[in-house]
């Protein structure tokens, strides 16, 4: 059970999902201890994170897809909920140009968006 603590793992998880399922990789989806071994095995986390309930961020998620997709990410920085308005466009420009799922977190909380309707006459 992962509540309270798995959330960024989860949604590391979708990307995984969605490389899949769009052919861009073969790589089995990564367990939660898949993705702790490879956080320790980096040296981004000590060997007692593996097994544990210890959350992850944006940065761990990055450093995983980098391992098991060779895959680079642009992480943005906003300081609240209201501010993701002022990256919408570059968020829709995102999904026209790369296609792939955004990892969104704050805090405590993470998610994953598969898409954007940004109209720029409303924002």
């Amino acid at each position: 059970k992962d509540e309270g603590w798995g959330c960024a793992y989860r949604s590391l998880q979708t990307i995984c999902s969605w490389m899949t399922s769009q052919q861009y990789s073969h790589h089995p989806i990564p367990s939660l201890v898949d993705i702790q071994q490879i956080l320790v095995q980096l040296d981004d986390k000590p060997k007692s994170f593996e097994g544990s309930t210890e959350w992850i961020g944006a940065f761990e998620c990055s450093l995983c897809l980098d391992v098991l997709y060779g895959m680079s990410c642009k992480i943005l920085n906003v300081n609240s909920g209201v501010e993701i308005a002022d990256k919408a466009n570059e968020i829709a420009l995102h999904f026209i140009n790369e296609g792939t799922p955004i990892m969104i977190g704050g805090g405590v909380l993470a998610y994953t968006i598969l898409g954007i309707d940004f109209n720029q006459d409303t924002k």
